[in-house]
Protein backbone atom coordinates (compact mmCIF):
# COMPACT_ATOMS: atom_id res chain seq x y z
CA UNK A 1 0.00 0.00 0.00
CA UNK A 2 1.23 3.48 -0.95
CA UNK A 3 2.66 5.58 1.74
CA UNK A 4 1.13 9.38 2.60
CA UNK A 5 4.54 10.72 1.40
CA UNK A 6 4.55 8.94 -1.86
CA UNK A 7 1.09 10.16 -3.15
CA UNK A 8 2.33 13.62 -1.94
CA UNK A 9 5.88 13.11 -3.89
CA UNK A 10 3.82 12.08 -6.98
CA UNK A 11 1.09 15.14 -6.72
CA UNK A 12 4.32 17.36 -6.65
CA UNK A 13 5.46 16.37 -9.49
CA UNK A 14 2.56 16.74 -11.07
CA UNK A 15 1.74 20.07 -9.93
CA UNK A 16 -0.95 19.07 -7.80
CA UNK A 17 -4.35 17.71 -7.89
CA UNK A 18 -6.93 18.69 -10.43
CA UNK A 19 -9.77 20.97 -8.90
CA UNK A 20 -12.88 20.58 -10.03
CA UNK A 21 -14.04 24.40 -9.66
CA UNK A 22 -10.37 25.39 -12.04
CA UNK A 23 -12.24 25.28 -15.73
CA UNK A 24 -12.87 26.98 -18.53
CA UNK A 25 -15.68 27.17 -21.19
CA UNK A 26 -15.62 28.73 -24.96
CA UNK A 27 -18.24 29.56 -26.33
CA UNK A 28 -18.97 31.16 -29.49
CA UNK A 29 -19.25 34.57 -29.95
CA UNK A 30 -23.45 35.52 -30.84
CA UNK A 31 -25.19 39.11 -31.66
CA UNK A 32 -22.32 41.42 -31.43
CA UNK A 33 -19.55 39.29 -32.35
CA UNK A 34 -21.90 37.63 -34.65
CA UNK A 35 -22.14 40.91 -37.08
CA UNK A 36 -18.75 41.21 -37.89
CA UNK A 37 -18.55 37.61 -38.94
CA UNK A 38 -15.28 34.98 -37.52
CA UNK A 39 -12.88 37.48 -38.41
CA UNK A 40 -10.28 39.95 -36.08
CA UNK A 41 -13.22 42.23 -35.60
CA UNK A 42 -15.46 39.32 -34.57
CA UNK A 43 -13.00 37.89 -32.23
CA UNK A 44 -12.10 41.33 -30.50
CA UNK A 45 -16.08 42.48 -30.43
CA UNK A 46 -17.06 39.01 -28.57
CA UNK A 47 -14.94 40.15 -25.40
CA UNK A 48 -16.48 43.57 -25.09
CA UNK A 49 -18.96 43.74 -22.33
CA UNK A 50 -22.38 44.27 -22.74
CA UNK A 51 -23.81 47.79 -22.11
CA UNK A 52 -27.60 48.02 -21.22
CA UNK A 53 -28.89 50.76 -22.38
CA UNK A 54 -26.21 51.75 -24.87
CA UNK A 55 -26.04 47.88 -27.24
CA UNK A 56 -29.92 47.25 -27.40
CA UNK A 57 -30.64 43.74 -26.77
CA UNK A 58 -27.99 42.48 -24.19
CA UNK A 59 -25.14 39.81 -26.07
CA UNK A 60 -23.31 39.17 -22.88
CA UNK A 61 -19.77 38.41 -24.52
CA UNK A 62 -17.30 35.01 -24.19
CA UNK A 63 -15.70 36.07 -21.50
CA UNK A 64 -19.22 37.47 -19.55
CA UNK A 65 -20.32 33.69 -20.57
CA UNK A 66 -17.24 32.19 -19.00
CA UNK A 67 -17.21 34.08 -15.98
CA UNK A 68 -21.38 33.81 -15.31
CA UNK A 69 -20.76 29.72 -15.69
CA UNK A 70 -21.31 27.79 -12.81
CA UNK A 71 -21.37 24.33 -13.44
CA UNK A 72 -20.18 22.21 -16.76
CA UNK A 73 -19.59 18.47 -17.87
CA UNK A 74 -16.72 17.19 -19.30
CA UNK A 75 -17.84 14.43 -21.93
CA UNK A 76 -17.93 11.16 -21.95
CA UNK A 77 -18.23 8.32 -24.39
CA UNK A 78 -19.92 5.05 -24.65
CA UNK A 79 -18.31 1.92 -27.56
CA UNK A 80 -21.79 0.24 -28.75
CA UNK A 81 -21.12 -3.29 -28.63
CA UNK A 82 -22.36 -6.08 -30.00
CA UNK A 83 -21.75 -9.77 -29.09
CA UNK A 84 -20.08 -12.03 -31.91
CA UNK A 85 -19.66 -15.91 -31.41
CA UNK A 86 -16.01 -17.10 -32.39
CA UNK A 87 -16.25 -20.97 -31.93
CA UNK A 88 -17.37 -21.89 -28.65
CA UNK A 89 -15.79 -18.14 -27.54
CA UNK A 90 -18.72 -15.22 -27.25
CA UNK A 91 -16.70 -11.92 -27.52
CA UNK A 92 -17.79 -8.21 -27.99
CA UNK A 93 -17.17 -5.88 -31.33
CA UNK A 94 -17.31 -2.35 -31.17
CA UNK A 95 -19.75 -0.91 -33.85
CA UNK A 96 -19.75 2.44 -33.00
CA UNK A 97 -19.93 5.07 -30.39
CA UNK A 98 -22.45 7.19 -27.56
CA UNK A 99 -22.24 10.37 -26.81
CA UNK A 100 -24.54 12.43 -23.58
CA UNK A 101 -25.73 15.97 -23.92
CA UNK A 102 -23.03 18.60 -22.24
CA UNK A 103 -24.91 20.16 -19.08
CA UNK A 104 -23.98 24.15 -18.15
CA UNK A 105 -25.22 26.41 -15.57
CA UNK A 106 -25.42 30.19 -15.70
CA UNK A 107 -26.02 32.89 -13.03
CA UNK A 108 -28.13 35.41 -14.84
CA UNK A 109 -27.97 39.33 -13.99
CA UNK A 110 -30.51 41.65 -14.11
CA UNK A 111 -29.76 42.17 -18.05
CA UNK A 112 -30.81 38.53 -18.48
CA UNK A 113 -27.89 38.58 -21.08
CA UNK A 114 -27.08 34.81 -20.94
CA UNK A 115 -31.30 34.08 -21.59
CA UNK A 116 -30.93 35.93 -23.80
CA UNK A 117 -27.95 34.53 -25.83
CA UNK A 118 -29.35 31.18 -25.89
CA UNK A 119 -32.80 31.98 -26.75
CA UNK A 120 -31.43 33.25 -29.63
CA UNK A 121 -29.36 30.70 -30.47
CA UNK A 122 -32.21 28.36 -29.88
CA UNK A 123 -34.21 30.92 -32.40
CA UNK A 124 -31.48 29.75 -35.46
CA UNK A 125 -32.13 25.87 -34.33
CA UNK A 126 -36.07 26.61 -34.91
CA UNK A 127 -37.34 29.72 -35.40
CA UNK A 128 -40.46 29.89 -33.03
CA UNK A 129 -41.95 32.64 -34.84
CA UNK A 130 -42.09 31.15 -38.76
CA UNK A 131 -42.28 27.14 -37.60
CA UNK A 132 -39.24 26.55 -39.82
CA UNK A 133 -35.94 24.56 -38.70
CA UNK A 134 -32.43 26.34 -39.41
CA UNK A 135 -29.90 24.30 -41.71
CA UNK A 136 -27.39 22.91 -38.87
CA UNK A 137 -24.42 24.09 -41.04
CA UNK A 138 -25.92 27.77 -39.64
CA UNK A 139 -26.59 26.81 -35.57
CA UNK A 140 -24.00 24.21 -35.17
CA UNK A 141 -20.92 25.91 -33.27
CA UNK A 142 -17.72 24.07 -31.25
CA UNK A 143 -17.47 24.82 -27.84
CA UNK A 144 -14.42 24.31 -25.91
CA UNK A 145 -14.34 22.97 -22.18
CA UNK A 146 -10.76 23.39 -20.35
CA UNK A 147 -10.08 21.77 -17.46
CA UNK A 148 -7.66 24.22 -15.74
CA UNK A 149 -4.12 24.28 -12.97
CA UNK A 150 -4.01 26.74 -10.72
CA UNK A 151 -1.42 28.60 -11.54
CA UNK A 152 1.95 28.46 -9.43
CA UNK A 153 2.09 32.50 -8.97
CA UNK A 154 -0.61 34.96 -9.33
CA UNK A 155 0.51 38.80 -9.94
CA UNK A 156 -2.39 41.36 -10.52
CA UNK A 157 -2.55 45.06 -11.22
CA UNK A 158 -4.10 47.96 -12.95
CA UNK A 159 -4.78 51.49 -13.91
CA UNK A 160 -8.52 52.83 -13.20
CA UNK A 161 -10.74 50.45 -14.36
CA UNK A 162 -8.61 48.30 -16.45
CA UNK A 163 -7.51 45.06 -14.14
CA UNK A 164 -4.20 43.27 -15.33
CA UNK A 165 -3.81 39.62 -14.20
CA UNK A 166 -0.72 37.52 -14.82
CA UNK A 167 -0.80 33.81 -13.79
CA UNK A 168 2.47 31.68 -14.28
CA UNK A 169 2.20 27.64 -14.10
CA UNK A 170 -1.64 27.98 -15.31
CA UNK A 171 -3.09 26.99 -17.93
CA UNK A 172 -4.90 24.09 -19.28
CA UNK A 173 -4.30 20.70 -18.46
CA UNK A 174 -6.97 18.77 -20.70
CA UNK A 175 -9.09 20.36 -23.17
CA UNK A 176 -11.80 19.05 -25.62
CA UNK A 177 -14.16 20.47 -28.63
CA UNK A 178 -17.71 19.57 -28.78
CA UNK A 179 -18.12 19.40 -32.92
CA UNK A 180 -21.33 20.72 -34.46
CA UNK A 181 -22.55 21.98 -30.94
CA UNK A 182 -26.21 23.63 -30.51
CA UNK A 183 -28.71 23.91 -27.67
CA UNK A 184 -31.28 21.57 -27.50
CA UNK A 185 -32.97 22.60 -23.72
CA UNK A 186 -32.89 25.60 -21.54
CA UNK A 187 -34.49 24.29 -19.07
CA UNK A 188 -37.69 26.27 -16.84
CA UNK A 189 -36.30 29.26 -14.15
CA UNK A 190 -37.78 28.47 -11.21
CA UNK A 191 -38.95 31.79 -8.76
CA UNK A 192 -39.39 32.04 -5.01
CA UNK A 193 -39.82 33.97 -2.15
CA UNK A 194 -36.27 32.86 -1.03
CA UNK A 195 -34.34 35.90 0.03
CA UNK A 196 -30.65 37.04 -1.66
CA UNK A 197 -31.70 33.51 -3.74
CA UNK A 198 -29.83 34.15 -7.20
CA UNK A 199 -31.24 33.32 -10.24
CA UNK A 200 -29.64 30.41 -12.63
CA UNK A 201 -30.30 28.75 -16.02
CA UNK A 202 -29.45 25.36 -16.92
CA UNK A 203 -28.96 24.66 -20.62
CA UNK A 204 -28.31 21.30 -22.49
CA UNK A 205 -25.86 21.40 -25.37
CA UNK A 206 -26.07 18.81 -28.24
CA UNK A 207 -23.34 17.23 -30.37
CA UNK A 208 -21.97 15.35 -32.98
CA UNK A 209 -18.85 14.20 -31.19
CA UNK A 210 -15.61 15.71 -28.77
CA UNK A 211 -12.13 15.26 -29.67
CA UNK A 212 -9.78 15.92 -27.32
CA UNK A 213 -7.90 19.76 -28.68
CA UNK A 214 -4.67 21.58 -27.83
CA UNK A 215 -4.93 23.50 -24.98
CA UNK A 216 -5.83 27.28 -25.60
CA UNK A 217 -4.34 28.52 -22.29
CA UNK A 218 -0.75 28.72 -21.51
CA UNK A 219 1.75 27.79 -18.99
CA UNK A 220 1.99 31.68 -19.11
CA UNK A 221 -1.32 33.48 -19.34
CA UNK A 222 -2.06 37.79 -18.94
CA UNK A 223 -5.50 38.52 -18.73
CA UNK A 224 -6.59 42.00 -19.56
CA UNK A 225 -9.71 42.84 -18.00
CA UNK A 226 -11.53 45.99 -18.92
CA UNK A 227 -13.73 46.68 -16.22
CA UNK A 228 -17.05 49.27 -15.53
CA UNK A 229 -15.69 51.67 -18.08
CA UNK A 230 -19.23 52.75 -18.12
CA UNK A 231 -21.35 53.84 -15.31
Amino acid sequence: MPSIDELKGIASAKLGFARNNNFLVELPPLGRGGLFGGGLLGQLASFVPSIPGLTGTPSPSTRELNVLCETVTLPGKQMLTQEKRIGTTVEKVAYGYAVDDVSMSFYLLNDYGVKHYFDGWMNTVFNGETYEPGYKKDYAKTVKIHQLRKPLLGLSGGLGPIRVNIGVGGGSVYTVELLEAFPTTVQQIDFSNEQDGLVRVTVQLSYTNWRTAKPSQNFLNIDINPGQIFG
